[in-house]
């Protein structure tokens, strides 16, 4: 699809610490990323925050289960995995392929099971039902009169899920069916950038660790807003590396599309638009980055001025107006903010990436920051530009869905220093984020630490 794509070739292994340090061990790595995933069971039992307590237990012996075996597997039986970059090179499209095949059945199963998450899924399936049955045009004639719409939702995401019912049916699970299609689209870009950026190995793991958070899991099989989101975001991300190294107007053009896909999709794709600067910046020129910001915010200002005569023409704008300038001010000007902030930073954010992958991205951050060359702030530039504006506005844990790509590469990048532990974190991590769906499939929190 893009045509010969440049590989970083593999550099010699760097590490944030001292080579031979002793505690950076394979069996190590396990058993913290075990005692990790057993501390949050814990807390979830004893902070009452699931009704489904009589889970846990089960959950508790498996992840001891899992934890004792991944630590006493003989080397030889991990050997088979391909994830050095000389077998990478020679069976790329199996093992992509492979790998594909297992996670898009994980995605599927979890679709026809996961309970219906009451306003946000339910209400895109409502306005995707009546793009289905009705055509584009009966979604505006009452868009202010939908709840989940006319108050904060552009239109994008009911048109793209109801046209593609009119042939799969105006079913919930076809449309979970689609996020899942979203959702291994952006595991592919994940490789792609990934590639582009680091290396094979880096972009294998880096995709593969991507599933390996439990929120990716979760919305990857619900019909809901966030993972077509992110797939704009990362797609933006991946055509401007691409447009950088080879500028053209019909790239910019390309790119631009993509981003007004995400607005019309979510508001909060305007996060890119920074990132695109930075790119930019980083990878190609300070100069280049300066005339694309004055692009910028030309663009910006024709996009607003139509969403201001296409808001109006559907009596939404002052509805959707407000509820901007609420979320705005939510964490600044707000004592419920801050609470969902702290709730945010102490649970469920933690519990969207999982807590066993906390020591990989620790290692990463370490290690990026360290190593600082220019591919690892494209990574952390990624990251700041969803978290820093998210933390002063509306911290919900899904609204970080788009920096996940990022996440997981820097996850993978930490995975790596890891001498001899490659295999079996990357294993532990995919088994837990695994394990975690029998609690999810039915999650109902009933209680929270702050928030009230």
């Amino acid at each position: 699809m893009s045509g010969p794509m440049p590989v970083t070739p593999t550099q010699p292994v760097e590490r944030p610490f001292h080579r031979h340090t002793r505690w950076l061990t394979a069996g190590s790595l396990v058993a913290l990323m075990t005692l990790l995933q057993l501390g949050w069971l814990a807390a979830i039992w004893l902070t009452g925050a699931t009704e489904a307590t009589y889970k846990l237990l089960p959950l508790i012996m498996v992840t001891v289960g899992l934890g004792t075996i991944i630590y006493l597997l003989p080397e030889r039986y991990l050997a088979w995995l391909p994830l050095d970059e000389d077998r990478l090179a020679r069976m790329e499209t199996r093992v992509l392929l492979l790998a594909g095949l297992l996670l898009g059945a994980t995605l599927l199963i979890f679709a026809s099971q996961q309970h219906l998450w009451a306003f946000d899924e339910k209400g895109n399936l409502t306005a995707s039902y009546s793009v289905a049955r009705k055509g584009v045009l009966a979604l505006f004639e009452n868009y202010d009169r939908r709840p989940w719409l006319g108050k904060q939702h552009p239109p994008l995401v009911p048109i793209i899920y109801g046209t593609a019912m009119r042939l799969l049916g105006p079913t919930q699970l076809a449309g979970r069916l689609i996020t899942a299609v979203f959702a291994m689209s952006t595991g592919w870009l994940t490789y792609l950038i990934g590639r582009r950026l680091f290396n094979r190995q880096t972009a294998l793991l880096g995709a593969l660790l991507l599933f390996s958070f439990p929120l990716v899991l979760r919305l990857g099989s619900a019909a809901m807003v966030e993972m077509p989101l992110t797939f704009f975001f990362t797609l933006t991300v991946w055509l401007t590396l691409r447009v950088v190294e080879r500028p053209s107007w019909d790239r910019w053009l390309l790119v631009g599309l993509v981003v007004a896909a995400g607005l019309l999709s979510k508001y909060t794709m305007v996060f890119v638009l920074p990132l695109v600067v930075g790119i930019v910046a980083v990878r190609g020129s300070k100069k280049q980055a300066l005339c694309l910001a004055g692009a910028g915010v030309l663009a910006g200002g024709v996009l607003v001025t139509g969403f201001v005569v296409v808001a109006s023409r559907v009596s939404v704008l002052q509805q959707q107006l407000a509820t901007m300038r609420e979320y705005a001010g939510l964490v600044l000007t707000n004592e419920y903010g801050r609470r969902v902030l702290l709730e945010t930073i102490t649970n469920r954010l933690p519990s969207a990436l999982g807590v066993y992958n906390l020591p990989l991205l620790a290692l990463g951050g370490l290690f990026t920051i360290n190593r600082r060359r220019p591919v690892d702030w494209v990574v952390l530039l990624w990251i700041l530009s969803v978290w820093l504006p998210l933390f002063l506005t509306l911290p919900d844990h899904r609204y970080f869905l788009p920096s996940f790509p990022a996440v997981a590469m820097l996850a993978a990048l930490g995975l790596q220093q890891i001498s001899r532990g490659t295999a079996r974190g990357l294993l532990l991590s995919l088994l837990f984020a695994a394990s975690t769906l029998y609690l999810y499939v039915d999650w109902v929190r009933s209680a929270a630490l702050f928030v009230k």
